[in-house]
């Protein structure tokens, strides 16, 4: 793989990345009267991503929301804890 090749594929997996946190923190907006402060991908396959939305609460932590997006455009789902309790780390 060429080093341009490998430059197509970072700007690629960052664009997915990027519009994934895009659509998540979009539906969060959507669907909740709080104000998000931020979303993290935690898991990034080709088709779907697991984001994690942090909002403000008036106590810190912040309170999360995880959503899968789908990368074709698809509805966006949202997931418990339960779901992605292997993906976080006790610390976030």
């Amino acid at each position: 793989m060429t080093l341009a090749e490998r430059l197509r594929n970072w700007q690629a997996t960052q664009h997915w990345r990027r519009l994934a946190c895009e659509r998540a923190a979009a539906e969060f907006s959507r669907t909740h009267t709080e104000r998000a402060m931020g979303a993290h991908v935690l898991r990034l396959d080709a088709n779907e991503a697991v984001v994690r939305v942090m909002y403000m609460n008036g106590r810190v932590p912040l309170d999360r929301c995880w959503y899968a997006v789908q990368r074709n455009g698809g509805a966006i789902q949202v997931l418990s804890f339960d779901e992605v309790a292997p993906m976080e780390s006790p610390w976030r």
